[in-house]
């Protein structure tokens, strides 16, 4: 890492992380791109997010005052880098996420802000779904809307000189500070999003659903849209475990084991009514065999000499596969 002059400058707000950041900074460390610094801001965390930090290297930044907003403005105050990337402490981020970066601004002067989407590492099944299949659907919605792209914090990054012009993040926002900061930036530059820019993030947030985790973001997107306010909410559930898969619904459990229980009960008279239709089959096909045979016999009596016998065959299902 590059703590003098890098290139970019990355930022992790980190509350009580001990449980995920390990992997989050051992994916930035293992980069394509190495000219960078790494700057993690510890917002009152009471575990070990900070010596974890250390360890790996990194900056740490404290902030006292409480919030996602104080954090991250905290740490792109602090950024040497022209270009500032911020993540969150459960990201676990691509190979080649700084790289892309760094290509983007590098390409593009007039580039002030540049993001992707996510998926989900962990939780819930249907979540993970809904996350793969239906961000975009859901981005492009809010840029019909808004008339513009919107950044997510965990997989962002921005100019630095265009994010100290218009100000930075509201520091009173818990939440969306990095919607805010998204629309404000295009008020006086370029935003860019790539969809297949993705780096994969835990499904924490949904611990108690998919309708749970997207309430407060709804409301609040509602609010911006179509009532022009801030947000309905602006206080998101700190959630810092993972809930175990076997945890996730008892109910389902249960359906599942009841759903077996009654298959395998039901297995062997699935297996008599299969041989008693396979029986009935055969006698029907003996059937309509021997009639087509007797049809056949009676045509061909018109072809024969008058003192020609013809003997009719008995036909059983033994030797009806035979003929």
């Amino acid at each position: 890492m590059n703590y003098k002059n890098p290139k970019i400058s990355v930022v992790i707000p980190a509350l009580d992380e001990e449980k995920f950041i390990e992997k989050c900074l051992f994916s930035i460390l293992n980069q394509d791109f190495k000219d960078f610094e790494l700057i993690v801001v510890n917002n009152n965390s009471t575990d070990n997010t900070a010596k974890i930090a250390k360890k790996f290297g990194a900056r740490v930044i404290f902030e006292k005052n409480q919030g996602v907003g104080f954090a991250r403005q905290r740490g792109f105050s602090e950024a040497r880098g022209e270009i500032i990337a911020t993540t969150d402490a459960d990201v676990i981020l691509p190979k080649n996420w700084l790289k892309v970066i760094f290509e983007r601004f590098e390409k593009d002067k007039d580039l002030v802000g540049f993001g992707g989407l996510c998926n989900l590492y962990s939780g819930p099944f249907l979540v993970k779904i809904a996350a793969r299949f239906f961000l975009l659907p859901i981005w492009l919605i809010d840029r019909i809307f808004t008339g513009g792209w919107t950044l997510m914090g965990a997989n962002m990054a921005v100019r630095k000189s265009a994010f100290f012009k218009i100000g930075g993040f509201r520091i009173d926002f818990k939440m969306n500070e990095d919607t805010d900061l998204s629309q404000r930036l295009s008020k006086i530059g370029k935003v860019n999003f790539d969809p297949f820019f993705k780096i994969q993030t835990s499904g924490r947030r949904f611990t108690r659903g998919l309708i749970s985790g997207m309430r407060d973001y709804f409301l609040n997107w509602i609010a911006r849209v179509f009532f022009k306010k801030e947000g309905f909410v602006n206080e998101i559930l700190v959630i810092r475990e993972e809930r175990k898969i076997f945890s996730i619904n008892k109910g389902l459990v249960f359906s599942l084991s009841l759903i077996l229980i009654l298959v395998l009960s039901f297995l062997p008279w699935i297996n008599i009514f299969s041989k008693n239709q396979k029986v009935a089959l055969a006698k029907e096909k003996i059937y309509f065999t021997e009639k087509q045979i007797k049809q056949d016999l009676i045509s061909l009596k018109k072809f024969l000499p008058p003192k020609l016998k013809i003997h009719r065959h008995t036909i059983n299902e033994k030797n009806l596969f035979n003929i």
